[in-house]
């Protein structure tokens, strides 16, 4: 976005904001000037306050609507320009501004959410730099997606005020999907950031929540809900529900589903087939995702294929996957 959209776009909220004040300190004074005149000058001064009031309203709504609509177009463009990170801060900015004006918020807190997904998923710097920018992003992302469906779906948010998340889950609709599954892909980072005690103890909630995506939406994301079930069962321990044959399960149906997708295939190789000791899966997995026909991700199957000596022991070492073929 330019400086000159941007600078329209402050201009404008704050013009509404002005507009506003203007309005609100106007009408006591008239009525005080109405309440000591004389009977008849009373009636029309009230007739001119009315009509000045209700001016004053239209203007400061119009004002209003327009703010929001020149921040919403504005969030749009800086989106477009998205690698470069100022450009996606501010889009960031211009959705949660204008989510607090919108009486419908959802689309607005969505696009926030994705847009603080993409800039935690792509965060430099050091390791602690790295950590801190994915707890803030993720924190952010899941807050504004939970604003999102409980916004859509009143009743399930009061179900999961209630502490029942699976009655709010089973009262959300397809409009809900992306939302509940932007909030577990950013609780599921967030909980990751902070260590594995989180996810441990977070495990059931997100297992609920990726599963009712997989209803809802299962190509949303490139079959996102079952990579992530899948990434999920890998990562947790066989005490807390973790399971290598669910993983493989979840992740096979997330290939099916989405066999172009150079994600899923990367996910397989880190995951199940690390886990596994299962050279031959990791080489088949990463092959995959080379032939994808995604440079980002071609560079990430070959940065993991240079590193196979160093995440597999040795060959006697390796384990076959629950499920998986036989040696």
């Amino acid at each position: 976005m330019s400086a000159t959209e941007r600078a329209l776009a402050a201009a404008a909220v704050c013009a509404a904001a002005l507009g506003c004040s203007s309005g609100q300190r106007a009408a006591p004074g008239r009525t005080t000037s109405a309440s000591t005149a004389t009977a008849k000058p009373t009636a029309t001064s009230n007739t001119t306050s009315t009509s000045n009031t209700t001016s004053n309203t239209t203007s400061n709504t119009t004002s209003n609507t327009t703010s929001t609509a020149a921040q919403l177009s504005a969030a749009e463009t800086a989106w477009g320009h998205r690698e470069d990170p100022s450009a996606l801060d501010e889009s960031i900015r211009l959705w949660e501004q204008a989510a607090l004006r919108l009486p419908a918020p959802a689309e607005a807190l969505v696009a926030a959410a994705r847009a603080r997904r993409f800039r935690f998923e792509r965060a430099t710097g050091s390791a602690q730099d790295v950590l801190e920018a994915v707890s803030r992003d993720a924190t952010g992302c899941a807050d504004d997606a939970r604003r999102a469906w409980t916004a859509l779906f009143p009743d399930a948010a009061a179900a999961a005020s209630a502490g029942s998340l699976a009655e709010a889950l089973a009262r959300i609709g397809s409009q809900g999907a992306e939302p509940i599954y932007l909030e577990a892909v950013c609780a599921g980072a967030w909980a990751r950031a902070q260590g594995f005690t989180p996810l441990v103890e977070r495990r059931e909630e997100l297992r609920e929540m990726f599963a009712r995506v997989s209803q809802l939406a299962p190509q949303l994301d490139e079959a996102g809900a079952e990579r992530e079930l899948g990434k999920l069962f890998a990562a947790l321990p066989a005490y807390a529900g973790g399971d290598l044959r669910e993983a493989r399960n979840h992740l096979d149906v997330a290939v099916s589903r989405a066999p172009r997708a150079a994600r899923n295939h990367l996910v397989y190789a880190r995951t199940v087939a690390v886990k596994a000791q299962d050279r031959a899966l990791f080489r088949s997995q990463l092959q995959a995702a080379l032939d994808a026909g995604d440079p980002s991700a071609a560079a990430e199957a070959r940065e993991l294929l240079s590193r196979e000596d160093e995440l597999f022991g040795p060959a006697e070492a390796a384990q076959p996957i629950p499920g998986g073929p036989s040696r």
